[in-house]
Parts: structure tokens; C-alpha cells; sequence
């Protein structure tokens, strides 16, 4: 596993699916210079996914194999798929990168702030449930994928106590601004704040 040097920082997305939390990461993300750790999963593309920019998506036998080899530092299961972040993909990102960031679910988001503790910020991006309804019936989503994943909302919002921030997700452009800034806090890169 990669030693972070002292200054080197993880912020974790997480957050039920549909709150926007993978938008509002990679525009933070730009915002603050940092760079995202992809995760590995046998879940086949959406049709608006790309591969090696949404995820890495490997066939069941590849993750297995790669399980086997002891690739992964986190690995979890949604909805029978299997997900994964390998630990070499976050010390090659921080070779070009001071602090990066993931989007995980919360048990990926548990994982990784009981291996690197102090140098993991976890973010909660959360709407409410019939809002994420709406989203993801906007995106193409079946009614029965929808109730898949609606039936994880509580569990998804009951983990924000365990988080260090907490955002709604009404206002995409206000919450990327004020998680910036929040996030800037911790970077020390001091962002203009035009208000």
C-alpha cells in the first residue's frame, strides 16, 4: 500500500446515486487541480460512459484475477457488480498530483479513511429521494434500477455523520463553488472569493 507523505490529501465523494455527487467531484476536481483515481468495475457502460474516464470496466475474470494478485486496496459489491480501487492507481496519481479524489460508495469511503485515517476527507453529496428519482428517470434509468437504487437512499444518508462535509445538491453551480472553497481549506491553494 502507498505511504502519503505528509501534505498529500484523499478527498472521498460519496452520496446516494442521482445527487450529482461524480459532477460536482470533477468540477471540483478542475477547480482545485486535482486529479481522479478511476475504479475498476464488471457493471457493463452505460451508453453515456466511457471506459478509463467513468470507469475501468474489466470483465469478471479480470477483476477476479486482479483480486487474486492483491491488486485492489477496496473492493465492494452494488447491485451484483463488483467495484474496486487498485493502490497503485493512487500512488501513480500522486506522482503527478498533490492531493486527489475518488467517488466511491460508503463502504469504499469507510475503507479508505481506515487506511489512510488523517488524509482522507470524506464529502457527502446528497438530494432528496424524489429528486434523485427524477434524475435518474431524466438519464434513462428503469423504474426497476431506480427502486434498486432508492432502496439504499437511507443507509447512503444515514453514513453523512460519519462524513467531514455534508452538501446538498440543488444548485449544481452553488455547491461546486461552496465545496471549493471548503475543500481549498485544506489545499491552501486560496481561491478568490468574488462574493
Amino acid at each position: 500500500m502507498y505511504a502519503l507523505k505528509e501534505r498529500e490529501m484523499i478527498f472521498v465523494f460519496t452520496g446516494p446515486h442521482g445527487a450529482g455527487r461524480k459532477t460536482v467531484a470533477e468540477m471540483s476536481g478542475s477547480t482545485l487541480g486535482m486529479k481522479q483515481v478511476i475504479s475498476y468495475t464488471t457493471r457493463p457502460p452505460k451508453a453515456t460512459e466511457v471506459d478509463g474516464q467513468d470507469y475501468h470496466f474489466i470483465s469478471p475474470a479480470q477483476f477476479v484475477a486482479a483480486q487474486a494478485a492483491n491488486e485492489f486496496i477496496e473492493v465492494s459489491t452494488v447491485n451484483d457488480h463488483l467495484y474496486g480501487i487498485k493502490s497503485s492507481d493512487i500512488e501513480q496519481m500522486f506522482k503527478s498530483s498533490g492531493s486527489i479524489y475518488l467517488i466511491l460508495n460508503r463502504s469504499g469511503a469507510q475503507t479508505l479513511k481506515q487506511l489512510y485515517n488523517e488524509h482522507v476527507v470524506q464529502v457527502l453529496i446528497y438530494a432528496d429521494k424524489e429528486t434523485l428519482a427524477e434524475r435518474m428517470r431524466e438519464s434513462g434509468d428503469s423504474p426497476e434500477v431506480i427502486a434498486s437504487y432508492l432502496s439504499h437512499y437511507e443507509e447512503e444518508i444515514a453514513y453523512r455523520d460519519q462524513c467531514d462535509h455534508v452538501f446538498e445538491n440543488v444548485d449544481l453551480a452553488h455547491t461546486v463553488f461552496d465545496l471549493s472553497k471548503t475543500l481549498d481549506q485544506y489545499l491552501n491553494r486560496n481561491l478568490l472569493d468574488l462574493d
